[in-house]
């Protein structure tokens, strides 16, 4: 079995407008509004995580509890490095509080590579919260916490649109 290889192979885009949450474009992920990611998120600061509920549906007759899958609710928090230079500083600049827009995540293909028709991606709406700068430490980079809102409908398994 190969195992798909998670190093390099993350890209993450947020994006000011998705017209169809399950079919995004190319043109719409590659809007000049845009702010890549890839690079300013830690390796480890794509923290996407889902809460879901359960639904009883227990009956008299039955000596067995049944249950189905409730609601669902993604989290999502990043972390990532500030930039010396206020125009490269995307991230701080652009993504503050209250910001509207989508969080699009593609796994499996390497970072660099654009994005194409048919490529497999996640599309979350979302809305910045505060940002949260992290306690400096040795030997590092400056960071920052920033925890994305799931405001709208999102698709874990959408596919790129031409």
């Amino acid at each position: 079995m190969a195992k798909r290889l998670t190093d390099g192979n993350t890209k993450a885009t947020f994006v000011p407008a998705v017209a169809s949450i399950s079919a995004p474009t190319v043109a719409e992920l590659t809007d000049s509004g845009l702010v890549a990611l890839e690079n300013t998120v830690t390796d480890d600061g794509l923290d996407i995580s889902f809460d879901e509920g359960t639904v009883e549906g227990n009956v008299l007759a039955s000596t067995q509890d049944f249950e189905s899958p409730g609601r669902s609710k993604a989290a999502i928090e990043l972390t990532y490095y500030r930039d010396s230079s206020p125009s490269s500083d995307r991230m701080w600049s652009v993504m503050t509080r209250g910001t509207a827009g989508f969080l699009i995540v593609r796994r499996g293909v390497a970072a660099g590579t654009g994005y194409a028709a048919g490529d497999k991606v996640e599309v979350y709406e979302v809305t910045c919260g505060e940002r949260k700068p992290m306690a400096p430490e040795r030997e590092s980079y400056e960071k920052v916490q920033l925890k994305l809102y799931a405001s709208g409908t999102y698709s874990v398994e959408s596919v790129v649109a031409a």
